[in-house]
């Protein structure tokens, strides 16, 4: 993603990240062989090498692993604080946001856009 800004990820979220790089995870994290059995889309399908019925391939579900939890745990304690500043109350904390356009916000979407390629690599 353009938006990444790696500077905005933690030295520890880029050390839990280092040795995950290529691996699956657990929880809902899986890596299914599928067969093609039926084609929605012709033109589609073969653009992405899927257009003949009985093709098999494989999916694969794995995310940003302990890099993105980091990135989103190391965002809660800013965001606390970014809360607490302009009067946001929430019964939950693990619903802890940061105004869109504050350097919290910001640095949000930079570390988390930086997680989504990890993912995105980590799926290559």
């Amino acid at each position: 993603m353009t938006t990444a800004d790696p500077t905005k990820v933690s030295s520890r979220a880029k050390k839990r990240g280092l040795t995950q790089l290529g691996t699956l995870g657990a929880g809902n994290h899986y890596a299914e062989v599928q067969v093609i059995d039926e084609i929605y889309d012709e033109d589609s399908a073969s653009r992405m090498g899927l257009g003949k019925k009985g093709r098999v391939c494989i999916m694969i579900h794995s995310g940003s692993r302990g890099l993105g939890h980091q990135v989103a745990t190391d965002a809660l304690v800013k965001m606390d604080t970014a809360m607490a500043r302009d009067g946001i109350v929430l019964n939950d904390r693990q619903l802890s946001c940061a105004r869109i356009n504050s350097l919290e916000g910001k640095a949000y979407l930079g570390a988390m856009s930086a997680a989504a390629n990890y993912a995105w690599a980590n799926r290559s």
